[in-house]
């Protein structure tokens, strides 16, 4: 038990004390976030806490001469650089499976017990395992560069840096243990000093990134409360708040640029007499059936909103009367042709139609509105499941 090999040994010891307050405290903050944040937090923390926890390992097994322990230290080696992909897979709603993250652990186990056999002299020696873990740092930060490539958090940048240094020191300490064993580079790769700072930094990447990882996340719940806010959790469409604040700009870009657009509202017939057949669950399900009907018909730059109960409305940017006509006869068919079967009955879908295009008097989508609903109501009274529209 010399004093130079219990120097690394304190730094870890320090290390690992810092990174289990961060592990503990993004876990206990995972607790309280929706999936898949939530997933990918605690894996995020298992991965923070291992690493450190694997290097004391390491440097207690030399210091002890206990050669054995070095098995379960690369182990949780693999397992915290496994962690950090599968958190990072998580983030992004595409989960990696527990196998992929059991194999590698077991491969760097099977590998450890098999040079430890066959070299029982040299128990320590990591090259091997330090260009594993370098390639799951690599795919970690693969994973953060397309996060970051498709609009994701700009904290994701943080993580590509971090991961693809720490993936770099260990390809080069690898590289080092490699060289003959007389060579300088390899000597001071060996050194208590060497593996303290090319360790601590494979510990402290992650630690540094741990912030940035932790934004992401708050990211990404802002960005499912947007989309709560911003559509209606039974069809889809946009919500009625949603829609107004959307249509509206584009009625005020349309009327700049002297551009049509035109307003389909629509309203289910004989709704209420599905609600009262079948239930609310019932009537849901003919909401749910009708929003795909609509949806299925409207251009890619439309908008579909639903405006309350069985009404919805269609922003239709860049179509005149006769275009928007031709659309909402579109919608009415969709509607008529789908198939709704409630208890093994099915349930005939109609709706009605009103069509107003924008005019020189409209400010905004007020009296657009205005205008679609009366046509809406001349539809119905005229015997519903027909479009008419108004001037």
């Amino acid at each position: 038990m010399s004093g130079i090999a219990i120097e690394p040994l304190v730094v870890a010891c320090t290390l690992l004390a810092g990174a289990l307050a961060m592990a503990l405290a993004l876990a206990g903050s995972a607790r309280r976030q929706p999936e898949p944040v939530r997933s990918a937090q605690m894996a995020w923390a298992r991965g923070l806490a291992g690493l450190p926890l694997g290097w004391v390992l390491l440097e207690t097994s030399a210091w002890l001469g206990a050669h054995a322990l070095a098995i379960p230290a690369k182990m949780l080696f693999m397992a915290a650089f496994i962690e950090f992909l599968r958190a990072m897979h998580q983030l992004d709603d595409d989960p990696v499976g527990r196998r992929w993250f059991w194999i590698p652990v077991l491969a760097v186990g099977l590998l450890s017990v098999g040079f430890a056999a066959a070299h029982p002299s040299d128990p320590m020696r990591t090259g091997l395992l330090n260009l594993l873990c370098a390639a799951a740092a690599l795919s970690t930060a693969q994973s953060a560069l397309g996060h970051l490539r498709s609009g994701g958090s700009p904290q994701a940048a943080v993580l590509v840096a971090a991961f693809v240094a720490v993936a770099l020191v260990l390809v080069g300490r690898a590289t080092l243990l490699y060289l003959p064993a007389d060579a300088p580079a390899r000597l001071w790769a060996e050194s208590p000093l060497a593996q303290s700072l090319l360790l601590g930094t494979c510990v402290l990447g992650p630690a540094v990134a741990t912030l940035a990882f932790a934004l992401m996340g708050a990211d990404r719940l802002l960005d499912r409360l947007e989309r709560i806010a911003g559509h209606d959790s039974l069809t889809g469409a946009a919500s009625r708040h949603a829609f107004f604040e959307a249509a509206n700009a584009c009625l005020s870009r349309a009327r700049q640029r002297g551009e049509p657009l035109s307003v389909v509202v629509v309203d289910l017939d004989h709704f209420k007499a599905v609600n009262d057949a079948f239930g609310h669950a019932g009537g849901d399900a003919a909401l749910k059936r009708v929003a795909n009907a609509l949806g299925g018909v409207l251009r890619d730059q439309d908008l579909l909103g639903r405006l309350g109960g069985e009404e919805f409305a269609a922003l239709l940017p860049g179509a005149d009367a006769s275009t928007a006509r031709q659309i909402a006869e579109r919608l009415r068919a969709a509607v008529a042709a789908a198939v709704l079967e409630i208890d093994g009955q099915r349930v005939p879908l109609r709706l009605s139609a009103g069509v107003a295009c924008l005019g020189p008097g409209d400010r905004d989508l007020g009296g657009l509105l205005d205008r679609a609903d009366r046509g809406l109501y001349e539809a119905k009274r005229a015997g519903r499941d027909q479009v008419v529209c108004t001037t």
